[in-house]
């Protein structure tokens, strides 16, 4: 399998929109590993240790602004011609104050956890209707919604639906959608430390290394997943049957 997916991804575009130094930079180096060529897009621009070179760039941009984005995007076709894979992995975590947020808070909790793969899908589907591609967004397990923000669990929940009807919406085009809904993440880049099964048995903790996302990330938006549009897939290790 490991072969296959190298082979359907070796010498093709991908965006990961939204990397940090948890599942965002594993994400990379697991596109990497299969041969793509990836461009690293962040509020940041960091590379978080890689080296830029011809299959490697970092690029500057906040999502919650699709301008931005619409630059970001130019800018990477001009460097690498085209896209065929795009994880929008864009999201954040905050306790806000009260039983019920301010409408302030709540609008940009949205806007930050849910608009912005909108904003991914609105305008990087654009250039890849003409050979088709994927989209993976990252979103949350439910099973990790129980006592959580009230505007980080309806943020999260709105991407099962996005990624649902987007599928519906691109299939013509032969773009796929899927999401990841992954449950609590370790946010230290523990990528070489893992890599690429040194696990400890799940059996023994509840958080997730961040390449674990990253490796089903990678699976759904390479063509071995071909069979699979617009679903949800957790990684979680199994939350709902603790």
């Amino acid at each position: 399998m490991v072969d296959l997916i190298r082979e359907s991804m070796a010498g093709k575009a991908a965006a990961v929109i939204g990397v940090g130094p948890g599942q965002g930079i594993s994400t990379v180096r697991m596109l990497i590993n299969f041969g793509a060529k990836v461009a690293i897009v962040s509020r940041s621009g960091n590379t978080f240790g890689l080296v830029e070179s011809s299959t490697i760039k970092a690029y500057k941009a906040d999502a919650t602004d699709e301008s931005q984005l619409l630059a970001v995007r130019d800018r990477i076709l001009a460097d690498y011609g085209s896209l065929d894979f795009v994880i929008s992995n864009v999201g954040t975590w905050e306790k806000l104050p009260g039983e019920f947020p301010e409408i302030k808070d709540f609008e940009r909790m949205i806007r930050i956890n849910l608009s912005s793969h909108l904003s991914v899908l609105r305008i990087f589907s654009k250039p890849m209707k003409a050979k088709g591609g994927s989209f993976v967004l990252v979103g949350a397990s439910k099973h990790i919604f129980r006592g959580n923000d009230l505007a980080y669990n309806v943020s999260k929940s709105g991407i099962e639906e996005l990624t649902r009807k987007s599928a519906e919406i691109l299939r013509q085009s032969n773009i796929r959608v899927n999401a990841v809904m992954p449950g609590s993440v370790g946010k230290e880049d523990t990528y070489y430390k893992v890599f690429p099964f040194n696990f400890t048995k799940f059996s023994e903790r509840r958080e997730l290394e961040p390449i674990e996302v990253a490796m089903v990330s990678t699976f759904l938006a390479s063509e071995m997943s071909l069979g699979i549009n617009g679903q949800c897939i957790n990684v979680d290790h199994g939350l709902n049957t603790y």
